[in-house]
């Protein structure tokens, strides 16, 4: 799964995933998005980075994921 990093916390980063469901009937695709808490072990995200995350064990309560790779790092100006 991946999607875009919208918060970053000490070790921790919130996800956010877009998923797309398709309606075969109106022809139509909506869009929604959910919002993931994943565990980044070796801190190399930042804010707004591309990331692939996978599931993992239960970390913490609320912590299910864990980052795989960054796959588009943004370049800060």
């Amino acid at each position: 799964m991946s999607g875009r990093v919208i918060k970053k916390n000490n070790k921790k980063i919130t996800v956010i995933v877009k998923k797309c469901l398709k309606i075969p009937i109106y022809k139509k695709r909506i869009f929604y998005y959910k919002k993931i808490l994943a565990y980044d072990i070796f801190d190399e995200c930042n804010f707004g980075d591309y990331v692939m995350i996978k599931k993992s064990r239960p970390l913490t309560k609320t912590i299910f994921w864990i980052l795989s790779k960054v796959i588009e790092k943004i370049k800060i100006i």
